[in-house]
């Protein structure tokens, strides 16, 4: 294995154990035994477990980004590039329960103005995607898309945090699904919600 695809794995490995233990127990000695490999191996890629901690963080931003980039690759409907955009990325946030989340937010709150940052400064990808959708007459015309796209990413960014989640005792994904959803009829004509509907369809779970 190369150094690239050690460093990958312990970043994966690091962004599972983080998910499931939280950053406050989470330790270099634990994951050195979850992966069966020395410590001197991970402190050589990262010298400190606050170092590892922030290098798993990037990591996990760096999955929503391949989100995007394999999404709007793979998929031609911009309709449905924007709800499969938001499915993956709900079904990605999921993967961490919401209290490990707002241990996170509360242990490494710079980690977590940064993951902030990066949410917002997704505006321009989803102006795209709507935009795309309006000149294809999957959305409405009557719609100033930019606004549309600034205001819906505020929106993410501000209501869904970890204290949301638990105040109201709500599931991330299916929250983040049925909000969707709602925004979706708002903005997409009949042939773009038969689009999103097909993909529903055939993307149950």
């Amino acid at each position: 294995m190369n150094e690239d695809s050690q460093k990958n794995q312990i970043l994966e490995e690091g962004f599972d154990s983080v998910s499931s233990s939280g950053v406050r127990a989470f330790t270099v000695d634990a994951l050195s035994r979850r992966m069966a490999i020395s410590k001197k191996t991970i402190y050589k890629f990262f010298p400190t477990k606050d170092k590892l901690i922030r290098a798993i963080m990037h990591f996990a931003m760096n999955h929503v980004d391949s989100i995007f980039v394999r999404v709007l690759k793979e998929e031609p409907n911009p309709a449905v590039q924007f709800i499969k955009i938001m499915d993956k990325i709900a079904k990605f946030g999921s993967r961490t329960p919401v209290y490990r989340l707002a241990e996170l937010k509360s242990q490494y709150p710079d980690i977590w103005r940064e993951m902030e940052s990066f949410r917002l400064s997704q505006v321009d990808r989803f102006f795209i995607i709507l935009k795309n959708a309006q000149d294809e007459e999957m959305a409405r015309k009557d719609i100033d898309m930019k606004i549309a796209a600034i205001v819906y990413i505020n929106i993410v960014n501000s209501t869904f945090q970890p204290e949301f989640f638990l105040k109201n005792d709500l599931p991330i994904r299916e929250t983040i699904h049925g909000f969707v959803n709602v925004v979706a009829r708002g903005i997409f004509t009949g042939d773009g919600m038969k689009a999103i509907e097909k993909y529903h369809e055939q993307n149950a779970d």
